[in-house]
């Protein structure tokens, strides 16, 4: 019999400095004044129907600025992300009624807070964390783990059925803003990027309201590691892509169907999801057979809020949690990222434990 995985009511700090996304596309235009006319337009069809806002640990002039160095993008990065963890852990943990003791195991994903020593042994001595726990610092997942780091905590309390297992997912996506990468595929990441830092208890015991992990699935398309990469230059680190990431969930589809079918099939109540942007999250949909009402929630994180890498599935977690499913309720968490990777998690939905 499988051990039973609970996910608490997760925690998110988000950047304090707001930037509108309508500003941050004019100011594209702006810096790129010798764009073809044909050029401007494609960028303001591309990004003209952005809305929200995008929350950055840092100024939106410090983001943008061109004589920002890769050693001063590096060494902010990782405080940002180590003070939004600390209150992000520890809300989580005092909304599950968790000690620093309590824990057992600390999972941390951030593709952009890749520093030695990692955010997991940071938070593991700043909280005051046994010194026995079990890590697990995960910096090459990007928008797929936030989904991975709950398959990770299945997993772990398959073998430790009392353990408390603490996840993270911690991004400043801001800090890979570059002017000298100008294609279009790089001028929508720098209108999608957000800033955020998530965490969340997962036990064998229910311990506030969400959800309970029932199945999980990796996937890996064969021959498309270039779809999605982060590459480095005198600036820095930025993330690329290819227009062929487009055909991803496409790409995916037999693989991930034939999955929801051996568990149950294809009905679903509500979804957590992030498969990186509004396009590529349309095509999901259409491939699941899915209505607006099921993707509302995805949809408005990647509009409000942008792309928070891992994060962004505890953001739209947290938006379940104010609107929630019936109890008993089947939903999807799905995370894609770099590979191009699939980690996929059925879920039921339990409400307030008796």
């Amino acid at each position: 019999m499988p051990t039973t995985a609970y996910l608490s009511r997760p925690a998110l700090v988000v950047g304090p400095h707001a930037v509108r996304a309508e500003r941050i596309r004019d100011d594209i235009l702006a810096r790129n004044p010798g764009y073809s006319a044909r050029q401007a337009q494609t960028v303001r069809m591309a990004l003209g129907n952005l809305p929200g806002t995008r929350r950055y640990f840092q100024p939106y002039e410090v983001v943008t600025s061109p004589g920002r160095t890769a050693a001063e993008r590096k060494t902010t990065v990782m405080a940002d992300l180590l003070t939004a963890a600390e209150h992000a852990v520890a809300a989580a943990m005092a909304d599950a009624g968790v000690a620093a003791g309590d824990v057992d195991c600390v999972i941390v994903t951030s593709a952009t807070g890749d520093g030695v020593p990692g955010l997991d042994v940071q938070l593991q001595q700043r909280l005051g964390l046994r010194p026995d726990i079990s890590r697990r610092p995960l910096t090459q997942l990007a928008c797929a783990g936030g989904a991975h780091v709950l398959i990770m905590a299945e997993e772990h309390l398959a073998r430790h059925p009392d353990a408390v297992v603490l996840v993270v997912a911690a991004e400043s996506l801001s800090s890979l803003y570059q002017d000298s990468q100008t294609s279009i595929e790089d001028q929508i990441y720098k209108a999608l990027w957000g800033d955020a830092v998530a965490a969340a208890v997962v036990t064998a015991e229910q311990r506030t309201p969400g959800l309970r992990l029932d199945h999980t699935f990796e996937y890996t398309i064969p021959q498309t590691t270039d779809r999605y990469r982060k590459l480095t230059d005198g600036r820095g680190d930025h993330f690329a892509s290819t227009r062929a990431s487009l055909r991803s969930v496409t790409d995916l589809g037999p693989a991930l169907l034939g999955w929801l079918d051996k568990h149950g099939g294809r009905e679903l109540d509500f979804g957590v999801l992030h498969p990186g942007g509004p396009a590529i999250l349309d095509r999901l949909g259409g491939l699941l057979g899915l209505d607006e009402e099921f993707l509302r929630h995805s949809k408005g994180v990647l509009g409000e809020e942008g792309n928070l890498g891992g994060a962004t599935i505890f953001s739209v977690l947290a938006r379940t949690h104010g609107a929630p499913p019936a109890d008993g309720a089947r939903g999807l968490v799905f995370g894609l990222g770099p590979g191009v990777a699939l980690s996929a998690l059925l879920v039921g939905w339990a409400g307030p434990a008796a």
